[in-house]
């Protein structure tokens, strides 16, 4: 009767010896697992200092390699008799095809001291290029754009440009893109494929202009006289002027004033100043005569 009970009681248990007999192989398993990776881990540990250490010596060697870079570059300027702008555009464009290629041959060597094989990488990135060069379009275009950006010469680093109605001074040209930063500070970092309409305002030189609203009762004839005579000394007085400002007479009719404008040649850069410099004079001089220049007058309520 005993015998017959164990018995079965031992079949009605036969699932959990199964469970126990599952995880004991779990356990197993992963204690081989865990002695392969106590085992191997001097190897990994290795490997990881050796790519920690090929990563350092690769920065230190592109921090080295833009120095170098910034040298040759301004002794060729020198040699060649190029503008500080040309120089910096060189210098910025050199410099940023240097920091991909060191970027790739960084990455490639960290991927072989952990054993792969680089060479069959660059094997299917040969075979998958054309998919690739499908998605990546747009890069291609504005690494292009940028070439040809700097072969023509149509803008150097230092530059005051107005890029897709962006305005402002151009502080790098890369092989991707360029770096535009407005009179407020803010940086526009601009793909070279996307600039479509492009003014440069750092060519030769730049005219500072003035429109001066001059009221319809005065002798306009004597206004352009007045102003006359004040751009004559302006040309004396005023530093950076290249000419004697150009007094426009009427260039338009308003609602309530005749506009007439000032035109002065200046270097480049310095029309800002200049424009505000003639507006404070011819101001000083309206006052003077007694011209009151037509203004906005709230109505009293």
């Amino acid at each position: 009767m005993l015998n017959l009970c164990f018995t079965a009681f031992a079949e009605e248990s036969t699932p959990v010896q199964d469970v126990v007999e599952q995880v004991g192989d779990i356990i197993e398993t992963a204690g081989d697992k865990a002695g392969s990776f106590i085992t191997g881990l001097p190897m990994l540990t290795t490997r990881l200092l050796m790519a920690a250490l090929a990563i350092f010596i690769g920065c230190i060697m592109i921090r080295i390699g833009r120095r170098m870079i910034g040298s040759i570059v301004k002794m060729r300027g020198q040699k060649g008799l190029q503008t500080a702008a040309q120089v910096n555009t060189v210098r910025s464009l050199v410099t940023s095809i240097f920091n991909y290629i060191m970027y790739f041959i960084i990455v490639t060597v960290a991927l072989s001291i952990f054993g792969v094989n680089v060479s069959s990488i660059l094997a299917v990135a040969g075979v998958g290029g054309v998919a690739i060069g499908f998605g990546a379009q747009t890069l291609i275009k504005d690494i292009i754009s940028g070439m040809f950006i700097w072969m023509e010469g149509s803008i150097s680093v230092g530059d005051v440009v107005n890029i897709n109605d962006l305005s402002g001074t151009v502080e790098s040209i890369a092989i991707r893109t360029t770096v535009v930063r407005d009179y407020n500070g803010n940086l526009y970092v601009i793909p070279n494929g996307d600039i479509r309409t492009l003014t440069n305002m750092s060519r030769g030189y730049k005219r500072a202009i003035v429109d001066i609203r001059c009221p319809y009762e005065a002798d306009q004839a004597r206004i352009v006289e007045i102003l006359k005579e004040e751009m004559e000394k302006a040309k004396a007085e005023v530093p950076g002027l290249l000419e004697t400002p150009e007094v426009m007479s009427i260039l338009s009719f308003e609602t309530d004033a005749v506009v007439v404008r000032i035109a002065a040649q200046c270097p480049v850069g310095e029309n800002w100043r200049i424009e505000r410099e003639l507006r404070t004079r011819v101001k000083a001089r309206f006052d003077a005569e007694g011209i009151v220049m037509p203004h906005y007058q709230k109505p009293a309520v």
